[in-house]
């Protein structure tokens, strides 16, 4: 008989057998893919963004109510985060907006030391182990596609979201906790570039530009981000659309949204008109399209030119007063339409998941199944891009392992 049953190797999975080991459990954990780790090494362009230095703020986190969430990492904020990997050797160092990195830069590291760490408190590790069902008598009866049985005290699901699913994400453990009377959400996926029809982005694909980008949700909230812009011949991409597709993808299930692009983040229109007639004084004999060479990519200004119906080898002596403030309208106010993300296999996490309103806050455990747990990207949490989603898969794997309920 074990202790503690953890299903998912991933990043909530690994923490949650630390944390129970550490109170000296029996833990046995599950893996269905051939190693530990599998996001967590694709992570960060395998450097995996540990956590950010903002990730106590509740704001940065969607999906469940405020005060689930709250509760959760409120058990182990960063400074928690930071000391259990500084214990564990990783030291990080911080980049911009406060995302934190190991030291090393690798992924790799951070799978090695949660991996010793579970060796040395005598975790048991199954990988390729596929959990098939979970009958909850006066134990848990967990049965594997090998058709092995185990018997546990409880179980701490972490199986994950289904982004990802190259890296063998699937909807498995939510199926399982669902046929143990747990509801699931729709799921979508998050973190996720954006498809868009305009024709004309094709002619710009490839460019990437620092923007600020924004737009309206449900006619209320105003979202706004300042960062990297990525133009591709589908939509758009890059650390903004990221970042921002996190509250944009529910709202796509029912329309579509306009993202309004400042390609010039710090000016207004008035400001950018007026440093256009500047530029166009001093360089009279060039075109319209010339006179943005240092300024903007020219694929970027070319088609854009174009797109607004301005004739790309006009005189800048040529154009009039309004054609001007149109022109700096256009590059500060750019509308571009989206109408749905791309698919689960380009997306970094997944929105939606295992409903929070039967577990509870300050256990992770179940409501309806007494001895059953929850932790990371399975629940229906996500976070904004920047280290947030790990920084939600360690304090919930923390809290899931303490077992507190019991």
């Amino acid at each position: 008989m074990w202790n503690t049953a953890v299903i998912g190797g991933g990043a909530a999975g690994m923490v949650a057998a630390i944390s129970a080991a550490s109170r000296g459990q029996r833990v046995i954990l599950f893996e269905k893919g051939d190693k530990l780790g599998k996001k967590i090494l694709i992570s960060g362009n395998g450097r995996c963004n540990l956590t950010n230095i903002s990730a106590d703020d509740i704001r940065h986190y969607h999906g469940a109510p405020p005060y689930f969430m709250r509760a959760v990492l409120s058990h182990f904020p960063v400074r928690d985060t930071l000391a259990f990997f500084a214990d564990l050797g990783v030291e990080v160092h911080e980049e911009k907006r406060g995302r934190l990195f190991p030291r090393s830069n690798q992924a790799q590291s951070v799978v090695d030391v949660l991996a010793d760490r579970m060796a040395v408190l005598g975790v048991e590790v199954c990988l390729e182990t596929e959990i098939t069902s979970i009958e909850p008598l006066e134990a848990f009866y967990i049965k594997t596609t090998a058709g092995t049985k185990y018997a546990t005290e409880r179980v701490v699901m972490a199986s994950g979201g289904i982004s990802a699913p190259k890296m063998g994400a699937d909807r498995l453990g939510m199926d399982l906790a669902v046929g143990l009377g747990h509801e699931l959400t729709e799921l979508l996926p998050g973190l996720v570039a954006l498809e868009s029809k305009e024709k004309y982005l094709k002619a710009m694909q490839g460019v990437k530009v620092v923007a600020e980008v924004g737009t309206t949700l449900g006619g209320r909230e105003s979202i706004i981000d300042h960062d990297d812009l990525l133009i591709a011949a589908y939509g758009v991409s890059g650390f903004t659309i990221l970042n921002l597709s996190a509250r944009i993808v529910p709202q796509l299930t029912r329309d579509s949204v306009d993202l309004e692009v400042n390609l010039f983040p710090t000016m207004t229109a008035e400001a950018l008109s007026e440093l256009l007639k500047d530029r166009w004084s001093r360089n009279g004999h060039r075109t319209l399209l010339t006179s943005f060479s240092g300024l903007l990519n020219s694929k970027l200004i070319g088609a854009i030119l174009r797109h607004g119906g301005f004739a790309i080898d006009r005189s800048v002596t040529s154009v009039s007063k309004e054609d001007r403030w149109r022109l700096a309208k256009l590059l500060t106010q750019w509308k571009i339409p989206v109408f749905r993300p791309r698919g689960f296999e380009y997306a970094e996490v997944t929105i939606g998941g295992i409903k929070t309103n039967a577990i509870n806050p300050n256990t992770l455990e179940s409501y309806i199944v007494p001895g059953l747990y929850f932790a990371g990207e399975m629940l229906e949490v996500h976070g904004d891009l920047g280290g947030f989603n790990f920084q939600w898969a360690w304090a919930s794997g923390m809290l899931a392992g303490k077992g507190l309920g019991d």
